[in-house]
């Protein structure tokens, strides 16, 4: 149940993320501009916390390669994740 539901989020997130390319016309957004522009405070604190207490390697190259793929692709392909392995925790039961 939690799987399908985080694959409608992430779904939704990917339909906004698209909608929100085509209405801006400036072509597709990475998910750290997009990030960025919805809250500036949470991705500097994310970076801070992260390279404090996991690791700063993690955040260079790791998380900054990722903040710059655009945002409808990742939210997409994190949707494909949770519906694959809903798919799959169901076809095991």
């Amino acid at each position: 149940m939690i799987l399908r539901v985080l694959t409608v989020l992430f779904l939704a997130a990917t339909i906004a993320a698209a909608a929100s390319d085509v209405l801006s016309q400036g072509g597709m957004a990475s998910l750290g501009q997009l990030w960025f522009s919805l809250s500036p405070e949470t991705l500097n604190l994310s970076q801070a916390v992260i390279q404090r207490y996991v690791s700063p390697e993690l955040w260079d190259p790791g998380i900054i390669w990722l903040l710059g793929q655009p945002a409808t692709v990742v939210f997409g392909l994190i949707a494909l994740v949770f519906f694959l392995a809903a798919w799959a925790f169901t076809r095991r039961r």
